[in-house]
């Protein structure tokens, strides 16, 4: 409940300035919503689908509109076998390679778009802010 407060005040959905916020992404073609998260098992991957909007792990809050792919359902199959491969569930990590990465990625491979900045700017500062840390305290 307290990052949900946080992203109200960091990035309400009616206003039209948005710092940023701790989100999660996922991206919706072809019916199903596609999203990327951390897994420890070698038998289950990192990327994983569901009903567009009813991700069990997360609150919905909006829907972004992007353009839409011309790539052919066989296409859109083919990339995510690709996305599979690219994108181990022991690969994420919170800062620099969460879900909103992973849906930008998508966006742009499947000739959308990207995703807003502002849906992942707090993941980009915070790692900013370790590798700073990490270099200066040695």
């Amino acid at each position: 409940d307290n990052v949900h407060k946080l992203n109200k005040w960091l990035a309400h959905k009616r206003n039209p300035l948005k710092f940023g916020g701790v989100f999660h992404a996922g991206v919706e073609v072809n019916g199903l919503e596609w999203s990327f998260g951390m897994s420890l098992s070698d038998s289950v991957p990192g990327i994983s689908c569901s009903v567009p909007r009813e991700h069990p792990d997360h609150r919905y809050r909006q829907t972004v509109k992007v353009r839409s792919t011309k790539l052919t359902p066989e296409q859109v199959a083919g990339l995510l076998s690709q996305l599979i491969e690219d994108y181990p569930g022991d690969d994420y990590d919170l800062l620099r390679r969460n879900c909103c990465h992973f849906a930008d990625d998508f966006l742009r491979r499947l000739g959308a778009g990207r995703l807003p900045g502002w849906v992942y700017r707090l993941a980009r500062v915070g790692a900013t802010v370790d590798w700073a840390m990490q270099k200066f305290s040695k």
